[in-house]
């Protein structure tokens, strides 16, 4: 039965009546790990969290379908995978939300999918009033000159040293260092800015007879890691584990370059310390704990303005954070810390036929999340939609029809190879490229939650590889895709040349630029010192990048590369 009709069913027996349309306050922020949310989880005292999880439903299996800002929002906003939304920028067909550069369509461009596409018009089309604040971030070309050069180049192959220079690093110093404010003084104002104007509407819309759906998208907990004394002394830093860093040489490759990209290999002795990485992890869940009271901010506002029993509170994250595992920060992997995100649910006393409260262990991503909003509402979701409405999880705990699987995907920054990740019970699979340039990742998330045993490198492993990559096919074609990145990669670089007036010397960090260009924001300084070491060889490798045919080559695995690069 379709999940709209069973739902306003269900609403109207109840109610006697035409069921009344629910309310909607979402909270999307940013960098959470979902692990951190389970019942088990005492890392991070959580207790606004906790009440709404004891009056709705916790789901313990959550993913994005892609690791990071932009496209994760371009993704989850319109229901579709990554690799189905293509959409035209700077007149370029792009086929995919790739990359932090490549969300939706601005405006209303055609062909392919853009903002008029979104939940958001569409909640509009059915009666409610939307409040969409703070951080969207769906559409293209929203983000920095460094994130735009950085995913057109991931097959790129710079020169580089680990030993004297840390590896083509351009991201920062892994994370930086932990900063504390003194007191309570809190280094997210913005986000309570947004808070405090949001709680007033909520207060004065109580009384209105249209519906409302209100939207957060927040800036905590992304880092720079900074928090201020007042939620650093919430977190018991006593019981923080400390990730193993293993040897450099014995990360697959592509780990390896990622590792290097953010900077965690750089020849300085206090990054593998446990001191270093316990006042990293403590400032990130302090970060969770003060989001935890912003929540807390809402629900005292629905109550105050009577609208507990009518209000559906959504609580959910773009992508994760590495906190110091497997030899990194930040998100872009395949890895649970960054693709493992919260989901909560907690629906009002309006609405009994939403009745199971708990945990729901199936397997669900983001792109269910327009369809679950669009049956809630009781409205009918466009065509085209790659999810599945969450409401039968609602109403029984269970969606026998739900798939049993999910995939997440990247193409961007820090990376130097495309990744496709699929999940299936308790096995989990990473295929890079075409397939052909290294064997995947395959990991039992039972025996081995911490993702450290990889099953494809054993001897037998050729028929669990057949049949994870079987699934993974089922879902996307992703030699074709890793491909089409390839080619959309070099068409919106050869744009940017023809049109920057300034692109070389931006490339090479030797042009005095304003902080602000027309494209966007300055490359971070490390491109450019890096640049400079060698200029030759590195124009050696963009000019060979470039000017040939797209293609998808191996990640490198050795210490060095190309170095020194020529002067």
């Amino acid at each position: 039965m379709n999940g709209v009709v069973a739902l306003a069913g269900l609403l109207a027996a109840a109610a006697g009546k035409k069921a009344a349309k629910p309310n909607f306050v979402f909270l999307h922020d940013e960098s959470t790990d979902g692990r951190l949310y389970l019942p088990e989880s005492t890392a991070v005292p959580i207790p606004n969290i906790r009440s709404l999880q004891a009056r709705g439903v916790t789901f313990d299996n959550h993913y994005v379908n892609v690791p990071i800002c932009c496209p994760s929002r371009g993704s989850m906003w319109s229901g579709r995978q990554p690799h189905n939304v293509p959409h035209m920028h700077n007149g370029i067909a792009i086929r995919g939300a790739w990359n932090n550069y490549e969300g939706v369509g601005i405006g209303s461009t055609r062909p392919g999918v853009n903002e008029d596409d979104l939940m958001g018009p569409h909640l509009a089309s059915a009666g409610y009033t939307t409040q969409i604040t703070g951080k969207t971030d769906w559409r293209s070309g929203g983000h920095s000159l460094t994130t735009m050069v950085d995913s057109w180049t991931i097959y790129a192959r710079f020169p580089y040293s680990v030993p004297e220079q840390g590896g083509f690093h351009i991201w920062g110093d892994c994370g930086g260092n932990l900063s504390v404010l003194p007191g309570n003084t809190s280094a997210h104002e913005g986000d309570w800015k947004i808070v405090h104007q949001n709680t007033e509407w909520i207060g004065s819309t109580a009384h209105s007879s249209q519906p409302f759906f209100l939207y957060q998208g927040l800036n905590i907990v992304h880092p720079e890691y900074d928090t201020s004394e007042e939620y650093l002394k919430r977190i018991d830093q006593s019981a923080i584990k400390i990730p193993f860093w293993p040897p450099l040489e014995t990360l697959h490759p592509c780990d390896f370059q990622t590792t290097l990209k953010k900077g965690c290999a750089l020849p300085y002795p206090y990054q593998n310390t446990s001191e270093h990485k316990r006042s990293v992890i403590a400032g990130y869940y302090a970060m969770i704990a003060e989001y935890d009271d912003m929540v807390g901010e809402y629900i005292t506002a629905i109550d105050k303005a009577g609208l507990t029993d009518s209000t559906i509170f959504v609580l959910s994250s773009d992508h994760g954070d590495m906190q110091m595992q497997h030899q990194q920060f930040y998100k872009m992997v395949a890895y649970e810390g960054s693709t493992h995100v919260p989901l909560v649910i907690a629906p009002g006393k309006n609405f009994p036929e939403l009745k199971f409260r708990g945990r729901v262990r199936h397997l669900t991503s983001h792109i269910d999340m327009y369809p679950t909003f669009m049956a809630l509402a009781g409205a009918t979701p466009p065509a085209g939609l790659d999810g599945q409405s969450l409401v039968p999880f609602l109403t029984s705990g269970e969606s026998p029809e739900h798939p049993t699987s999910i995939l997440s995907q990247f193409h961007g920054e820090n990376l130097v190879m495309s990744w496709y990740m699929v999940r299936e019970g308790e096995m989990k699979a990473t295929f890079w490229g075409t397939g052909k340039q290294h064997p995947p990742q395959i990991f039992n998330l039972t025996e081995d939650p911490d993702e450290n045993h990889n099953l494809a490198l054993d001897p037998d492993a050729g028929p669990l590889i057949a049949k994870m990559e079987a699934l993974i096919m089922s879902k996307v074609d992703y030699p074709k895709v890793s491909m089409q990145v390839a080619e959309d990669n070099i068409a919106m670089a050869k744009w940017w040349t023809q049109n920057q007036s300034l692109w070389k010397c931006i490339v090479n960090g030797t042009c005095e630029l304003p902080k602000k260009t027309a494209n966007g924001v300055a490359l971070n300084p490390e491109w450019g010192q890096l640049w400079q070491l060698g200029p030759a060889g590195y124009w050696m490798a963009w000019e060979e990048w470039i000017n040939s045919p797209p293609k998808v080559v191996p990640c490198m695995a050795a210490m060095e590369y190309a170095w020194p690069p020529a002067q």
